[in-house]
């Protein structure tokens, strides 16, 4: 019997380590471990593509550029926010991030200025824009079952944001910092929520 090799309904398990590819500088302090089902765009699309054939105790060098990664960075998801009736807004800090949820889902801000009336907010990943390179090892891979299969495309095909339109957050950065904007602009944030690492 052969190893199984990374290929479309496959339950992979990997660890990589990220690192800015210009820099060289790295970005995670210890390896990222995770698993998924190859095909349904659980992981960044350079994983998906990257991983094909790979069989368990491979390692692999990937570089992705940022749409292959964490987006571009998009100057329209960063904007003010008016702090009046965002309960615990006053004790938010400049870096911190945070999960407004209202009636459209939820969307993760990072803080960049706190001002007496107001917050400035970036919605783009902390990463957008960069070129990244990830050092990737395959620990694991075996066939998906039918339930990991069914779960992962349900949740390929649910709607995230609960906008009503049909696309990947993630890898339109644009299309986020529009929704993110939208919901800010007409004050439907109901909760605020400290989001710690």
């Amino acid at each position: 019997m052969s190893a199984a090799l990374v290929a479309t309904d496959t339950h992979v398990e990997l660890e990589y380590t990220l690192f800015d590819h210009v820099s060289g500088e790295q970005l995670t302090d210890e390896p990222i471990r995770a698993d998924y089902i190859q095909g349904y765009g659980q992981v960044l699309p350079v994983l998906e593509s990257g991983l094909k054939g790979m069989a368990a105790g491979e390692k692999r060098s990937l570089v992705a550029q940022p749409d292959e990664a964490f987006g571009s960075h998009d100057s329209e998801g960063i904007f003010e926010l008016e702090k009046d009736g965002l309960e615990g807004s006053a004790d938010l800090t400049p870096g911190e991030e945070f999960v407004a949820s209202g009636p459209d889902g939820d969307v993760v801000m990072r803080v960049l200025e706190v001002r007496p009336e107001t917050l400035v907010v970036d919605t783009n990943h902390p990463l957008a824009g960069k070129v990244v390179r990830l050092e990737v090892a395959v620990l694991a891979v075996r066939e998906a079952t039918d339930e990991e299969i069914a779960e992962a495309r349900a949740e390929l095909e649910a709607d995230a944001c609960g906008c009503g339109e049909a696309h990947n957050h993630g890898e339109n950065a644009e299309q986020d910092a529009e929704h993110a904007a939208a919901a800010a602009a007409d004050s439907q944030l109901v909760e605020l929520k400290a989001r710690r690492s």
